[in-house]
């Protein structure tokens, strides 16, 4: 496997744990409602795709 795709996808899974600590610290507030909660999980689905894509395209 090439170094850039290792590269590539080390940088994609070190995206996906920040993205996924986030979710745990949303999910472990009980201050936060359930609608606000919801609301930033779909935050992070968004900012997860763009900056997968972001990644995707420099390797291009």
């Amino acid at each position: 496997m090439p170094w850039q795709r290792i590269e590539t996808l080390g940088t994609i899974a070190t995206i996906e744990h920040i993205i996924r600590k986030f979710r745990e610290l949303i999910d472990t507030d009980s201050s936060i409602p359930p609608e606000l909660r919801r609301a930033l999980h779909e935050t992070l689905d968004g900012h997860l795709l763009e900056a997968k894509r972001r990644v995707l395209l420099r390797e291009e």
